[in-house]
């Protein structure tokens, strides 16, 4: 009999050409897959959660999967993590509840986005990091941030992964300082394609003084997505935790 697994996955998504499995490239799909067959001789095809792109980490991609096990899920948790390469790891296994999915399962995604803001680029820290050497100003940021919050067409800041619906609920956003580095932390029901990081692209906008922060108001209300942007790396994106009703998330 086939258990129904539930992992949480952790990756450096550097090299990857995203989440999803492709024919021209390594995914973090792929290698997950492709562990699974190597340590059952199954064909196993695992869901996730989200869809990261190409270059983007996670601390908290939830996927779930069926496979024929017949030892301890310990075992197979430790052999997962010894077959997989060194910049994807299973943080958490377990056996899902009945009628689990990783998406559709799902009340909301939280996300960061990581700037390091220093005159000079940083080999050592800049890896999962933005570099924007400029001056920024962080409380018009945080103003403009603001507008973001509730439930938005957010057309401007993303386009559907399938249908039109570019409509959001965005619980929390905010930014926070911690030396060097920039934080943009966000929590919304779901995301729109590049979402995350075109709202940051823009907000650099604002904390340059480019634009005053009520004009991100007037940009999420024209829904037209070439006034926003431009978006920022995906070197920066890192999905931090999906959550699941009754606290039955990562």
């Amino acid at each position: 009999m086939a258990l129904y697994i539930k992992a949480v996955l952790e990756y450096d998504g550097t090299r990857y050409l995203g989440f999803q499995i492709q024919s021209h490239g390594p995914t973090i799909q792929g290698e997950v897959e492709l562990a699974l067959y190597k340590l059952t001789g199954q064909r196993v095809r695992i869901k996730a959660a989200g869809r990261t792109d190409a270059g983007v980490h996670s601390e908290g991609q939830v996927i779930a999967f069926r496979v024929e096990w017949k030892h301890p899920l310990e075992d197979l948790h430790r052999a997962l993590n010894a077959l997989l390469p060194k910049d994807i790891a299973v943080k958490e296994l377990s056996l899902a509840p009945d009628g689990f999915h990783p998406r559709f399962s799902a009340v909301s995604r939280e996300y960061r986005y990581t700037i390091l803001n220093t005159p000079w680029p940083s080999p050592l820290r800049g890896r999962f990091a933005y570099h924007f050497p400029g001056a920024l100003d962080l409380e018009a940021m945080k103003e403009a941030t603001s507008y973001l919050i509730g439930e938005h067409d957010f057309a401007s800041f993303g386009s559907p992964t399938k249908g039109e619906n570019t409509v959001r609920r965005v619980y929390r956003a905010d930014w926070r300082r911690d030396g060097d580095f920039l934080h943009f932390e966000i929590e919304a029901n779901a995301f729109l394609k590049r979402m995350v990081r075109l709202m940051v692209g823009t907000l650099l906008r604002v904390g340059q003084g480019k634009i005053p922060p009520e004009e991100v108001k007037a940009i999420l209300e024209a829904r037209d997505i070439s006034l926003s942007g431009p978006a920022v790396p995906a070197c920066g994106l890192c999905l931090v935790r999906v959550n699941y009703p009754e606290g039955g998330g990562n």
